[in-house]
């Protein structure tokens, strides 16, 4: 059994101070509200933005937490499409915050469910703002998880910022192929530019007197590679090279490789770092051009999931009838600025079924699913596991 279930599903989620009281209040909040979660789904999910691009995004959760009452700060840490809301109880206690994403990706729209993510958020946040016991509820809005033309990584803005300070968890929902706690961290990631710089000349009238940095770019991304037969298969190194040269009719001069980088954790992902720059460093030296390196986005640290609030969790979805996936189900899916988050506070994913199992995310076929007919039942289901983890595991005395 996967997604949301009937409201009496969730009769026997564990008991405890505040969840037993705060249960058919989540409940009948959330079957109130989705009307407007499906409207916010699928306005977000219909017109995707890239990161820091999000205005219309943020306008829709924006405008629904208006409309219930909550006032959002929107404009932090230096980024127009950051925001943050926040209800508290008058009763001493954790604060507890519910993170959304939004951004899209280039050519692809939501196909990593982010429509999906930002509705799970603020509908955890409404259910939980009305039955909160103690403490304080917050909702993120994170810009740019991954899409950002450069710079993506909102959430490690937000942590220079001091935004999560005084955050004593943080909860999101993930839409995958299957239901799942997510137990094992997602991969440390760098982003790199590795840059070449040559000598322009005419490709015919005097080649002799060109130094072919694209050229040198091909050498290097070829040696790069080979390093993938001495690599462990958990270490990942993905590339394209966006820039060339300009014309076929002189020697490029300029050419650009980037590359995104993974590995189990930060030593290891930046060891792996060190070792791709010097064999292109090499190619560089050999080939005559100036060899420079740049990070197009900050380290994503690897995911810590808090081993208490995955326990929870995992309850909690088994009392809403939820076929939970074993610890071997929760895969390893890329990266996220989520990591960075959980080396600092408490910190929990959980994933929801949204598509078929062995859809991929960032796929065409996942992006179809992020607005198809079962996408709002998906993210209520979602928001309810999240509010009842939230009151269960952290806010209970």
């Amino acid at each position: 059994m996967t997604g949301i279930q009937e409201q009496d599903a969730c009769e026997t989620t564990p008991s405890g101070v505040g969840v037993a009281d705060g249960r058919t209040g989540i409940d009948r909040e959330l079957d109130g509200l989705r009307p407007q979660l499906d409207g916010v789904l699928r306005s977000i999910g219909e017109r995707p933005e890239l990161g820091y691009q999000e205005h219309h995004a943020v306008a829709e959760l924006v405008g629904l937490l208006a409309a219930y009452g909550h006032k959002a700060e929107v404009g932090l840490a230096g980024m127009d499409t950051a925001f943050r809301a926040r209800v508290d109880s008058g009763t001493a206690g954790p604060c507890v915050a519910f993170l959304a994403e939004y951004d899209a990706l280039p050519g692809f729209g939501h196909a990593c469910g982010h429509n999906v993510i930002a509705t799970v958020a603020v509908g955890a946040f409404l259910a939980l703002a009305r039955v909160l016991p103690r403490g304080a509820v917050e909702l993120i809005g994170c810009p740019a998880e991954e899409s950002a033309v450069d710079g993506a990584g909102g959430k490690v803005r937000l942590l220079a910022a001091g935004v999560f300070d005084g955050v004593d968890a943080a909860l999101m929902a993930h839409p995958y192929d299957r239901d799942m706690v997510v137990t094992r961290g997602n991969l440390a990631a760098r982003g790199v530019d590795l840059q070449f710089r040559g000598r322009p000349a005419h490709a015919v009238a005097d080649p002799g007197a060109g130094i072919n940095a694209l050229e040198a770019a091909v050498d290097a991304f070829v040696a790069i590679q080979r390093l993938g037969d001495q690599l462990p298969p958990d270490h990942y190194m993905n590339a394209i090279i966006p820039e060339g040269g300009e014309s076929a009719n002189m020697i490029p001069s300029w050419a650009r490789i980037r590359y995104r980088l993974r590995a189990p954790t930060v030593p290891e992902v930046d060891a792996l770092r060190d070792r791709v720059v010097t064999a292109a460093r090499d190619v560089a030296t050999t080939a005559g051009c100036e060899f420079t390196v740049r990070e197009f986005a900050p380290l994503y640290a690897e995911m810590r999931p808090d081993r208490e609030l995955v326990a929870v969790a995992r309850e909690v979805m088994d009392a809403c009838g939820y076929t939970v996936e074993p610890d071997g189900g929760s895969i390893s899916v890329g990266s996220t600025d989520f990591g960075n988050v959980s080396q600092t506070t408490r910190a929990l994913e959980i994933g929801v079924q949204l598509a078929p199992r062995g859809t991929g995310l960032h796929t065409p076929d996942f992006a179809a699913a992020a607005i198809g007919p079962g996408a709002t039942d998906v993210a209520v289901g979602g928001a309810r596991i999240l509010a009842l983890t939230a009151l269960r595991g952290v806010l209970a005395a």
